[in-house]
Order: C-alpha cells, then sequence, then structure tokens
C-alpha cells in the first residue's frame, strides 16, 4: 500500500485475507496515518468520508460490521447508526470523519454526488459504472479507490481495465505486485498465503476437489482470472489472444483445405455479424467480425463487402460469389435490415428459429468446443483438440460504461456467457451477446462441410519418373482430343 496509486486492486483467492487488508487500509485512514491520508490534499481541518462497498447490505453486516465496530474504530470515540443508512462518525481533533456503507446493488446513481477520501470496493463490481462514478468522487481530495475480490465474474471488464494493462513485467516491482505509474497498483495473493487457510484444510480441500475445474481451482486458490460461475461454456473461460496455452487460438486460417463460407447477422441496434469457414473434417473457423452500435444499415453492409473482399468472396464486379451463405436474424429490426442490406449487395436469407432452437444452437456449439482426443489439430497435428478455432486476428472496437474496448467482441461475449438465473438449462442471459448469436444462427443453418478434393490419381503421378510421368500426361491429352465433337463442314448447296 505505500504506492498509493489512484487504484489498489487485491486480487485474491478465496480466504486468503483480502477483506482483511481493506480493514488494515481503512483503520489507518481513520487515524490519519499511512500513505493514503499522506496523499490527500488539505486533510488537516477537514472531516474525511470513506465508503465501503461490498455487494449487498447483507454482506455489509456479516463481513464488515463486526470488524468496523471491534478493530477499525477501537479505542476511539465513535457514533454509529443503522437506519436510514448505515454510517459510522468519529471526532478527532482535525475534524473527524464519516464512514459509510454503500452496497453495490444501490446502483451507480447513488455512487454520485459526494466527496470521498478512500472508497473500497469489497467484491468486483458487476456494473463498471460504479468504477466511474466512483472515480469522480475522488477528483478534489486525490483519494484512492481499493478493489479487494476473488475473480469469480470471468475475464470481465476488471481484466482489460487493471490486470491486462498492469502485470507486466516493466512494471513488477515484487512477487506478484505491479505498479504502473501513479494509475494502478495490482496485488495478487492466494489462499495459501493465509495460514489460517492452511492449517484449517481450505487449500487440500480445493485442490482436491474432484467436482471443481483447474479454472475454478486457480481462481480460487490464486486469484487468477479464467472461472466465472455459471457460465454456459466454461471451456471458454480464458478464450484471449494473450493466454499463449489457450487450444482455440489460432494466427491464420489453415491452407490447402476446402471451405464453406458463411456469414451470420444479428441485425438490431447493436448490430454484430460473424464470418465463418467450415472445413471438410466440420472446423469451424471463426475468421472476422463485426460490431457496431447506432449506424444505418448500409454501413453494416459495407462492413460485410469489405470482410468479404479481404476473404476473396468477391468477384471482379463487386459481387459477393454464391458459393457464400449469408443468413440474418429477422426478429425486431432485423426484417427490415434484410432489405436494406440487400440494397446493398449483401442478399441475406432469415434464420429459422423456433421455441428449442437456443438450446440446440448452444449445445451444438458445446460439441464443437469439446477437446475430442480423436481429432487432430488442424494446423499442429497433435491428436486431442476441439472443432471450434478462433483467429487471431479477430477484432472489434466499443465503449462500455465510459470503458474503451479494442478486442475481439465474439471471445470477450463467450467469457461471460451466462446461465439466466433459475431459467431451464442453456438459457441465457440475453444481454452483450451480439456476436455470439451470430455463431448460434452458423449452428441453426445446419451447413454442410465441403466435400475434400480427391488428389489421389494427382499423388501418385507425382511420385512417377520423369519418363512415367510425360506418357500418363500425353495419354490424358489424346484422351481429351478424343472426348471433343468432331466438327463437320457444311454441305454446299
Amino acid at each position: 500500500m505505500a504506492s498509493a496509486t489512484n487504484v489498489v486492486v487485491v486480487l485474491g483467492g478465496n480466504q486468503s485475507g483480502k477483506s482483511t487488508v481493506g480493514n488494515g487500509v481503512v483503520s489507518r485512514l481513520v487515524r490519519r496515518e499511512g500513505p493514503v491520508y499522506r496523499r490527500l490534499r488539505n486533510p488537516e481541518g477537514r472531516r474525511l468520508k470513506i465508503w465501503v462497498s461490498p455487494q449487498t447490505l447483507e454482506k455489509f453486516k456479516s463481513n464488515w460490521e463486526q470488524r468496523l465496530l471491534n478493530e477499525v474504530f477501537d479505542g476511539l470515540e465513535f457514533r454509529y447508526v443503522q437506519s436510514p443508512h448505515t454510517v459510522f462518525t468519529w471526532e478527532d481533533e482535525h475534524g473527524g470523519g464519516e464512514l459509510w456503507g454503500k452496497s453495490q446493488d444501490q446502483g451507480f446513481m447513488s455512487f454520485e454526488s459526494d466527496v470521498v477520501d478512500l472508497i473500497v470496493f469489497d467484491e468486483e463490481p458487476a456494473d463498471p459504472r460504479l468504477f466511474t462514478s466512483a472515480t469522480q468522487r475522488l477528483a478534489t481530495t486525490n483519494g484512492i479507490i481499493l478493489f479487494t475480490f476473488t475473480p469469480l465474474r470471468g475475464m470481465s471488464w476488471t481484466h482489460g481495465t487493471f490486470l491486462v494493462p498492469s502485470k507486466k513485467l516493466e512494471y513488477q516491482v515484487a512477487d506478484r505486485v505491479w505498479r504502473r505509474g501513479n494509475d494502478i497498483t495490482l496485488i495478487q495473493m492466494g489462499m495459501a498465503d493465509n495460514p489460517e487457510s492452511v492449517a484449517g484444510g481450505g487449500v487440500a480441500r480445493v485442490q482436491n476437489s474432484v467436482s471443481m475445474t483447474e479454472a475454478e481451482k486457480a481462481t480460487r486458490l490464486y486469484g487468477e482470472y479464467g472461472y466465472a460461475e455459471g457460465l454456459i461454456f466454461p471451456t471458454y473461460s480464458r478464450l484471449h489472444v494473450d493466454i499463449d496455452d489457450c487450444p482455440y487460438i489460432i494466427d491464420e486460417l489453415p491452407k490447402g483445405r476446402p471451405y464453406s463460407w458463411i456469414l451470420t447477422a444479428d441485425p438490431n441496434k447493436r448490430h454484430g455479424g460473424l464470418l465463418t469457414a467450415i472445413d471438410h473434417e466440420g472446423n469451424r473457423f471463426y475468421v472476422s467480425e463485426h460490431y457496431a452500435e447506432d449506424i444505418p444499415d448500409r454501413l453494416h453492409a459495407k462492413a460485410y463487402m469489405a470482410i468479404l473482399k479481404r476473404a476473396g468472396l468477391v468477384d471482379k464486379m463487386g459481387q459477393v460469389v454464391p458459393t457464400v451463405g449469408i443468413y440474418s436474424d429477422p426478429g425486431g429490426a432485423g426484417s427490415q435490415a434484410i432489405i436494406n442490406m440487400s440494397d446493398c449487395g449483401i442478399f441475406a436469407q432469415p434464420v429459422k428459429k423456433d421455441q428449442g432452437s437456443v438450446k440446440a444452437s448452444i449445445e451444438l456449439m458445446r460439441r464443437a468446443a469439446w477437446i475430442d482426443p480423436m481429432h487432430r489439430h488442424p494446423v499442429t497435428g497433435v491428436l486431442g483438440a476441439p472443432h471450434a478455432f478462433f483467429l487471431r486476428t479477430l477484432r472489434s472496437t466499443w465503449t462500455l460504461a465510459g470503458v474503451d474496448y479494442t478486442e475481439s467482441r465474439l471471445m470477450w461475449e463467450l467469457r461471460q456467457y451466462r446461465q439466466k438465473e433459475g431459467g431451464a438449462p442453456d438459457v441465457p442471459v440475453k444481454e452483450k451477446d451480439d456476436v455470439t448469436d451470430c455463431a448460434r444462427y452458423l449452428e441453426l443453418v445446419r451447413p454442410y462441410a465441403p466435400t475434400p478434393e480427391d488428389t489421389t490419381i494427382r499423388d501418385q503421378r507425382a511420385r512417377l519418373d520423369r519418363g512415367s510421368r510425360r506418357e500418363h500426361e500425353e495419354f490424358d491429352e489424346l484422351a481429351a482430343k478424343a472426348m471433343k465433337p468432331r466438327r463437320q463442314e457444311a454441305e454446299v448447296w
């Protein structure tokens, strides 16, 4: 904590001591000491304000209330009221202060219009607007925001905002500690760092659990990203181009294979599109994606034409080659979008959907993601590979709640594609799934894998010596001439 950067992120496994760290930071600031207090602007003679923000008020009462009563304010004169708001107040010779319990489920608007010195987010906010709103509360005090959480939401917005730009060799200042200038300090700690968790057997139970995936163990033990509770595709939890050993990422489309090409679109206010190549083995190669918001259909069509042109699927006349299948969701504004895009050369057929199509398409995607032990990887040839692959070049740009993203929208969506709480199996939460829907539509149109080219004769001929090969070629020439119809001279009358 000596770095006292604008944001301090403590990623930890379960029972690793994350909340204890937050408790210590609050305790020192209440006593007007430590690096956080030293960086505050004009703290002498004014009241300090602290926010402690777990996910719910129940979490505040169960996890923070007793810590504050028995540890933070131990030996101090203070007053604690629980209604109408949860507030601790204390007095000292420099002006005293207030500590407010603010649950994240109050919404981002409750984090507006106040001046604060320290904000502690105990557990990861689902809504990134809480962070952007909280940042403005510190504008005049030079305070800090402290995050303490286990990343159980998968590679969410905090992964791209905090971990990716900070966890680099040039920023490492200690074992599992990174500092990026005055912006972010990132600390990773595990359950094994807590002697109580080791002595109580918690670490051993997680390590030996047969019901947890390796990704879940890494998250709960060491605070690593890569696991999310309720994911529909848990195998895609670490789907990111920065993961070197991800079996689904390839650099380019394998050469020398026949392909069927399918373009699927989900035309709504947030418009997603996906170009996929399918080879003779049933491998799905997600080649290019499109994501844009609030632009007319003609611009979406123009983007699709550019994608198809880069893939060599537009002829010299500027027309899409007839071997490309183009499909679009007709629901909502989709029917009009199909008509509008046809004016620009993108002729899409409507995707046929019914009551069970969502579950059916998810099941087919799950089969493609399965690591088949008898299937060879199309690039490395290693036995044991999936039938779904993502090109490393997949990329889109968008802004969500003030945070700019430049990465694959499809991968980003799949990493957090969750089961709807209380819903039937394979009923997803219908939000942030615009390009994922395009991957589902691919399964619904049931594309056929192309027939592989029979190269037996050509391969056998290539093994012949030069003279024998020439004899075969001459025979083919004679046979071709014999098959041509003879021209008859016209009779003269």
